[in-house]
């Protein structure tokens, strides 16, 4: 085999084939209408002010990566298990199997939708135990063990805030770089999609890219970076000279905001979401996304599909 040359012209750069780039679905709709979804061997950097739903977003998106038979591992450094599943359930049952309860706005699932949907789980999504510890070489020792023995698909960590780096505050900026590069490195060998939860820093105005807490190099390194907003007053009154006072976004619970997109260069472009707050579902157009511990056997249509996307 030749060696590689020093430099490349137009006859020696070979195309890259598309077929062969895979893509796994968010499965919210509008993002991958746009993007297409989240493909193999990249890094996603998702962020948003606290509460706007980042964690609750992507504990959908874990859902509707297993439901696409693909599997999910994931690090919740700021919540037990035990809460990460609790509201995995609730949106795997849907508004259709929700039970409302005395408390405002606090639904539950009946045990045996429960089991239904911790059987069709298992094996699908892996969430971390924090008891193995939050340093930097736990959590990727773990994931990679995750790999190769689970055959994951797609790792979640959420949040940056909660690993241990090891930093001081004269070191934080390099430990964040070695480690924004090594997971980029993990994605890249072990061909699965990594995403990275990073807060912001405080900021007196809307949202940006240049917000986000920490080294540069969570963005630059990153294939995509999205912020989440949530569509609350703050939001109504920081963003009223962008859109205007009477613009569509504002009839929405919450917007992806797909800031960066590498692949297809996508910047800028805001899509809305609705909250169902019996389930705590997330869609662009109040459809109900049916999971498939709810499909028959015999059923070899995909039937969420057929309710999400068409």
């Amino acid at each position: 085999m030749s060696e590689a040359p020093l430099f490349y012209t137009a006859q020696t750069i070979h195309p890259e084939d598309r077929s062969k780039i895979i893509s796994i679905r968010t499965g919210i709709r509008d993002i991958d209408r746009k993007i297409i979804g989240l493909n193999k061997q990249e890094i996603s950097v998702f962020s948003g002010l606290r509460s706007s739903a980042k964690s609750s977003i992507l504990s959908q998106v874990s859902l509707n990566i297993a439901d696409q038979g693909k599997k999910v591992a994931l690090f919740s450094g700021e919540l037990k298990a035990t809460k990460v599943l609790n509201w995995m359930q609730l949106q795997a049952a849907g508004r259709s199997n929700t039970v409302a309860t005395t408390y405002e706005n606090f639904f539950t699932v009946e045990p045996q939708t429960l089991e239904e949907i911790n059987q069709w789980i298992d094996q699908k999504i892996f969430i971390y135990n924090n008891d193995y510890g939050k340093k930097t070489e736990n959590i990727l020792t773990a994931v990679e063990y995750c790999i190769k023995v689970k055959k994951i698909d797609v790792v979640i960590l959420d949040n940056l805030m909660a690993i241990d780096l090891g930093a001081t505050n004269f070191t934080k900026n390099e430990k964040q770089s070695e480690f924004i590069w090594k997971i980029k490195e993990t994605a890249e060998k072990n061909n699965v999609h990594i995403i990275l939860v990073a807060h912001p820093r405080k900021s007196l105005g809307f949202l940006r890219v240049d917000d986000i807490a920490g080294t540069a190099d969570l963005t630059n390194a990153a294939d995509n970076v999205f912020i989440i907003h949530r569509v609350n007053r703050d939001f109504r009154r920081l963003t009223a000279d962008m859109f205007g006072k009477d613009h569509e976004i504002y009839n929405y619970d919450n917007i992806i905001e797909i800031c960066k997109n590498r692949d297809l260069g996508y910047q800028d472009e805001f899509i809305g979401l609705y909250f169902d707050v019996t389930c705590k579902q997330f869609s662009c157009d109040h459809s109900e996304n049916i999971y498939g511990w709810r499909k028959k056997e015999e059923d070899n249509g995909d039937i969420r599909q057929q309710t999400y996307w068409n």
